[in-house]
């Protein structure tokens, strides 16, 4: 008997997609991008990162997850940038999130077992060509979890000083 799939068999909650030029003709088209209506929303953050603009510059994301209301599951994203004039706004917000030196723009985030909920206050913005984009004028933290996963340490990261499980 073959078990090399029964363990993603078991675990898998539907068949993978079918993909490629074969399943174009059978698929149904996204619906067209819609930025966040303009309100205040609760959400967690899925990730930060240290990333460039299209210019080449400096810049941090962070992408948050709608979690209450009709918007639900929706993603939004703020970027901050670190120009001479927007640095100290960037160093400012980014802190609430402990994310003060440039050793912690460039981890992962949040750190596993940790999680992030955030009041946003959402604006629409509409660009010189008329496409509307959404605009995060304000991110307050509300709340900070930890799981137990956050207290869990690796056998070989014992061994280089971590803390005793």
């Amino acid at each position: 008997m073959d078990f090399s799939r029964v363990f993603d068999e078991c675990n898998s909650k539907s068949p993978p997609a079918a993909g490629g030029l074969a399943a174009f003709d059978a698929v149904e088209a996204a619906p067209e991008y819609a930025p966040l209506p303009p309100g205040i929303y609760i959400a967690r953050v899925v990730r930060g990162e240290y990333t460039t603009t299209r210019a080449g510059a400096d810049a941090y994301r962070l992408r948050s997850e709608v979690v209450d209301g009709p918007h639900t599951g929706k993603t939004i994203v703020r970027t901050w940038t670190f120009g001479a004039k927007a640095l100290p706004y960037a160093k400012r917000d980014l802190a609430a999130f402990g994310l003060t030196t440039s050793a912690a723009l460039l981890a992962p985030f949040p750190p596993v077992g940790r999680e992030y909920r955030v009041w946003l206050v959402v604006a629409l913005q509409r660009s010189d060509e008329g496409t509307e984009h959404n605009d995060i004028k304000r991110i307050d933290v509300i709340g900070v979890t930890d799981s137990p996963i956050a207290d869990f340490v690796l056998p070989s990261e014992q061994a280089k000083g971590g803390a005793d499980v």
